[in-house]
């Protein structure tokens, strides 16, 4: 058992109700919006890097910068030898707070701009707070410049037939910022994409992969949900592998639930929590514009591509 990225989400609410995303339309339990609380992340950080885990992403699926104590969780990353990363919509990452969690030892940093303009931003984010995020972003890039944390940017095609004008105003709201664009994918099958995935079936290499995604709260009164990936949003309660709340990573990882779901990839004969999901399409115009390295099936800062285990 080989772990070399950890996703232990810390709070799995959200202030955003962007368009795209399954949690403003409802469509996940409260059982799964719940904070993790400090000592249990590090039990699950720790037992993490027993099993080779050198980055640990803290979002999964709601919003970080909502638990409050969120140096707290860095400096338990930091302390166990992990380095880590966030993905955030960035409203809140500003201020002392900003540069508190920049201090605590955070390496990554993703702000995610669904829109290139006031006007877009609102329509996808559902949210006014575009130009604050944009400046938020320059503030923290500029407080962390001289230290080992990198400050990125994150962004969605939003009209497909209008992807060179996109592309270009994206890249005009920073400079010497590393920028991701990708086309939209559908979150398993729970929203209806505008994107079109072209190519095979090819599986998505996840239940094989060095990887594993933990949330914060769980089903019937457990919490520490093991999931498959992070996709699997709007499916929260079906994707449910195992709770490290009652079992051990090692013994979810393991166990049958898991090992059905890699048999069920082997064979393409996928669960329904898989079986409508894009990411299962070997497509290689998803990524439009990348400046950091960035490769289709790489996870941020590991040494493994997920086509390495596509079964």
């Amino acid at each position: 058992m080989q772990i070399e990225r950890a996703v232990i989400e810390i709070n799995g609410g959200c202030n955003y109700s962007c368009e795209m995303c399954p949690q403003s339309e409802g469509k996940r339990p409260k059982s799964f919006l719940r904070k993790m609380p400090l000592n249990q992340f590090e039990d699950i950080v720790a037992e993490c890097v027993e099993h080779g885990t050198k980055i640990v992403n803290l979002e999964g699926s709601g919003e970080p910068t909502l638990n409050r104590n969120l140096p707290r969780y860095i400096e338990v990353v930091r302390k166990y030898g992990a380095k880590a990363y966030i993905y955030s919509n960035g409203k809140n990452m500003r201020g002392s707070f900003m540069k508190e969690t920049v201090d605590a030892g955070l390496n990554f940093f993703r702000f995610s701009i669904i829109g290139y303009n006031e006007e877009t931003y609102k329509k996808w984010m559902n949210s006014p707070f575009f130009n604050l995020v944009i400046q938020n972003a320059k503030e923290m890039r500029q407080y962390a410049k001289d230290k080992d944390c990198i400050v990125a940017a994150y962004h969605l095609i939003l009209d497909n037939d209008n992807e060179p004008v996109e592309v270009e105003a994206y890249k005009s709201l920073f400079d010497n910022m590393n920028v991701d664009i990708w086309r939209m994918h559908n979150w398993s099958g729970v929203y209806e994409s505008d994107y079109k995935r072209k190519g095979k079936i090819a599986g998505c290499g996840r239940p094989f992969s060095p990887d594993v995604v933990v949330r914060a709260g769980g089903n019937d009164g457990n919490t520490a949900a093991v999931h498959p990936c992070c996709q699997v949003l709007g499916n929260d309660e079906a994707a449910v592998l195992g709770h490290l709340s009652t079992n051990t990573l090692k013994e979810v990882w393991n166990g049958k639930a898991y090992n059905k779901l890699r048999e069920q990839h082997r064979n393409k004969d996928f669960p329904d929590y898989c079986k409508s999901c894009d990411f299962l399409v070997e497509d290689p115009e998803v990524l439009v514009y990348s400046n950091s390295d960035r490769h289709i099936g790489n996870m941020i800062g590991t040494n493994f591509n997920l086509r390495e285990y596509y079964a």
